[in-house]
């Protein structure tokens, strides 16, 4: 499970135990992002709008369908475009317990 912190935290808007769909649709709705899934020949692709110059081209060459998305909304949850830090619930709750030391 994972948790969406924004930059900079604020634990009031963390929404944890989320699985990596819901983790990647939360920070695509919060972007305003309409998004699509794409193959074209072996590549999956991610199609959205809003998409500001310098971010980096999302892509996958697994080729079923499911694995290629999965690694695409993984990439994204990495990425994070500069306003989301995507974690695993430990890491959150070790940050917690370490905040609170």
């Amino acid at each position: 499970m994972y948790t969406v912190r924004t930059i900079p935290p604020d634990i009031l808007t963390d929404a944890r135990g989320l699985t990596l769909q819901e983790a990647f649709t939360r920070i695509m709705a919060l972007m305003d992002r309409h998004y699509a899934f794409a193959r074209t020949c072996r590549i999956m692709h991610l199609m959205m709008t809003g998409v500001e110059e310098g971010e980096p081209e999302f892509l996958s060459e697994f080729t079923t369908d499911e694995t290629a998305r999965n690694a695409i909304m993984a990439q994204v949850c990495a990425y994070g475009f500069g306003r989301f830090r995507v974690i695993t619930d430990d890491e959150y709750r070790r940050e917690l317990l370490h905040r609170a030391a």
